[in-house]
């Protein structure tokens, strides 16, 4: 028969070496969270490795590029299937996602055989999000002479909300959550749609001499129609269902007919 007494000892012994109270740690600051995803990702990881190190290498390669472009001092949060950005700054963000956006758009226009391109599509959210150091007070004083373990832990609503709106954007789309459309840093706007349209920002180092990325999102639509023309003949090798590639085809037909 267990000793009761001596197991409740030894766990009253490993509570107190994870003594931990959120009543210590101060209020979480608000920031914007984008979330790239790569779609699909499940699947292609259990098709083929060589495939899936193609994909993601390179979304996460379009972020560094990125973030070394525009200085990001916001924080990166790689995940299986994708990556955070965080940023207390709304033009930070754009930014970021613009660039990447380009360039992973750039990467399926270069690429001619459909089964090597890739679908991307992301969100950003806007809200409270708790991070590593921010999570130390909380802890004994002794752990909190060696806090670096939680420098990879983000959570807070934007977070799951930032996840959780990506599914409603087109491929290689940016949904806007609505936290993000109803509430700004002080002295700042919110977005003012429910779908960003990363390609109207406009940049000198841009195709077109400047005028913006307009011409990479037009032959951008008229590829992805072609490619999801293409899934629909070969659906039995993408683990999805028609009906969801036929959603896909017309979200994008809609998002990149806009602006």
């Amino acid at each position: 028969m267990a000793d009761e007494h001596a197991v409740y000892e030894y766990a009253k012994t490993q509570r107190e070496l994870l003594k931990f109270s959120s009543e210590n740690i101060a209020p979480a600051a608000p920031v914007y969270v984008a979330w790239l995803d790569l779609m699909g990702a499940g699947h292609i990881m259990s098709v083929s490795v060589q495939k899936s190190a193609n994909f993601l290498v390179r979304l996460h390669m379009a972020v560094e590029r990125s973030a070394k472009e525009h200085k990001f001092t916001g924080t990166r949060l790689p995940i299986n299937d994708g990556i955070y950005l965080v940023s207390e700054s709304k033009t930070e963000i754009i930014s970021m996602v613009q660039t990447v956006m380009v360039t992973m758009a750039s990467l399926f226009i270069a690429t001619k055989a459909p089964h090597d391109r890739c679908l991307i599509r992301g969100a950003i959210a806007f809200g409270p999000v708790y991070r590593g150091q921010e999570l130390a007070g909380g802890m004994s004083k002794r752990m909190q002479q060696s806090p670096a373990f939680l420098e990879n832990v983000l959570f807070g609503p934007p977070i799951i909300q930032a996840y959780k709106a990506e599914g409603t954007a087109p491929p290689y789309g940016i949904a806007i959550h609505e936290s993000a459309r109803s509430f700004s840093p002080e002295g700042g706007s919110p977005f003012r749609m429910t779908h960003w349209l990363w390609w109207q920002r406009h940049d000198e180092n841009a195709p077109g001499n400047g005028r913006g990325y307009s011409d990479v999102k037009a032959v951008l639509g008229s590829q992805l129609a072609e490619h999801f023309e293409w899934m629909e003949k070969t659906l039995i090798f993408h683990g999805v269902p028609m009906e969801k590639v036929k959603t896909w085809k017309a979200l994008c037909d809609q998002y990149f007919s806009a602006g």
